[in-house]
């Protein structure tokens, strides 16, 4: 993944390029006009994620929740996905016999 930085209209001649590149490659195109930014072209997954990643900082709930998490890691306070995933299988089997 890199930031390249081209004027407007080589990023017109270029676009077919710079999709492709932004969606296999990860590349980022800053293009400018008149030598000012002006916009930039990335892939759409990278786009989702960025955007998914605004919604959950601009959360305090959410934000305060992945403190905890890090302090409970940093604590050694962590169960092993395997064991979490078993209890999680028995509590919802004790759920559907009620």
């Amino acid at each position: 993944m890199s930031i390249i930085t081209l004027p407007v209209t080589e990023a017109k001649q270029r676009f077919t390029e710079l999709v492709k590149g932004a969606g296999e490659l990860y590349d980022r195109y800053l293009v400018t006009k008149n030598g000012k930014e002006a916009a930039v072209v990335m892939s759409a997954e990278e786009y989702g994620s960025l955007l998914e990643t605004l919604d959950i900082l601009s959360n305090r709930a959410e934000v305060r929740a992945i403190g905890v998490g890090r302090e409970q890691a940093k604590a050694g306070k962590t169960v092993p996905l395997a064991a979490y995933r078993a209890a999680r299988a028995g509590r919802t089997k004790r759920s559907q016999r009620s």
